[in-house]
């Protein structure tokens, strides 16, 4: 018996650009929302952290060593929403930044796409700004997360796309 093993870079992609495009049209609708979204955002963040826990277990049994670790790290960076939506925790998204810089720092070093660095780095300034906005509550701030959510989205349906048919270039 052969066994096929599924390398989940594709749909992890896409769920990536799922996450985003809901916190970015979230963070630019944000004045407004009420914070009964934020509950729903919770929601998602603990959903899709297990279903990138299972991609980051799939990840490895294909032998795609960074994809695991980046794909975890995404668990814990959705997980941690829950705990940093509180007021006055915004410490854990600055923490979350950090992490999301060294891996497009480790992801460029690698040869890993231009793009997927591209997208780690907007994804941080997300978080970035989330805590911000978390720690004051200001328009900017929200406006400015939804933006890079936005932003976010984009990059990461496009490599999805063009890692999955093969027929766009990946920068």
């Amino acid at each position: 018996m052969s066994e096929n093993r599924v390398d989940p870079t594709v749909a992890g992609l896409y769920l990536v650009g799922f996450i985003t495009l809901f916190f970015g049209l979230l963070g630019v609708q944000m004045y407004n929302a009420d914070f009964a979204l934020m509950g729903v955002a919770q929601v998602f963040s603990l959903l899709i952290g297990f279903v990138m826990l299972i991609f980051a277990y799939m990840a490895g049994k294909a032998g795609n060593g960074f994809a695991v670790a980046l794909f975890a790290f995404i668990a814990v960076a959705l997980f941690a929403v829950l705990v940093g939506l509180n007021p006055g925790t915004p410490i854990v998204f600055y923490a979350v930044v950090i992490f999301f810089l060294v891996f497009a720092i480790v992801g460029f070093i690698i040869g890993a796409p231009k793009l997927l660095s591209l997208l780690l780095l907007l994804v941080a300034l997300l978080y970035l700004f989330v805590g911000f906005y978390v720690n004051e509550a200001n328009e900017i701030f929200a406006i400015a997360f939804g933006l890079f959510g936005l932003l976010s989205f984009i990059v990461s349906t496009y490599l999805a796309v063009a890692l999955g048919t093969q027929k766009l270039p990946v920068f």
